[in-house]
């Protein structure tokens, strides 16, 4: 039973989990004199930091394939955005529902009125989800969040079980 989520929560979801990273992650001088901008550099290439190409900046929001797995543990609905024969070959995850990210009418239809609704998506990488979410945007949705890949957000679900 998927639970209908507000984007509002999602985002208050996304503040308090953003926090919590922080104060874990502090910027704080190490011991070895690291200094704050080489903390940053290694902050970027963590799994929790947005990963996108100059192009896929252009397209789309960043990716938290972190918190898409908290919302999709909280009954946030999921769409799998991948081709046919990419979900024959590993299937889709955490029940998602399968509608390639060129079907926008069947995504809205997903959706349904709520133009506020959570929704978790995912592709191979991001980027189809970057594609989708935009043209979501240009008709009024605002409620996605988006995964990233079936690897990244397949890995969040594992260590989001073990903890």
């Amino acid at each position: 039973m998927n639970r209908q989520i507000p984007a509002s929560v999602a985002l208050m979801m996304f503040l308090v989990w953003s926090a919590h990273s922080l104060a874990q992650n502090s910027m704080e001088p190490s011991e070895s004199g690291a200094s704050i901008q080489s903390q940053a550099q290694s902050r970027e290439n963590s799994p929790d930091t947005q990963r996108q190409t100059p192009e896929d900046q252009r397209r789309g929001p960043p990716i938290y394939p972190t918190l898409a797995a908290g919302l999709i543990e909280l009954g946030v609905p999921v769409i799998d955005v991948r081709s046919e024969a990419e979900v024959e070959e590993t299937g889709t995850l955490a029940d998602a529902a399968h509608i390639p990210h060129t079907e926008i009418d069947a995504i809205v239809e997903f959706i349904g009125d709520d133009t506020s609704r959570a929704v978790v998506m995912y592709c191979g990488s991001g980027r189809r989800v970057g594609i989708a979410i935009d043209a979501l945007r240009e008709r009024g949705y605002h409620g996605m969040v988006n995964a990233g890949g079936f690897g990244d957000l397949e890995q969040a679900l594992e260590a989001g079980n073990e903890g």
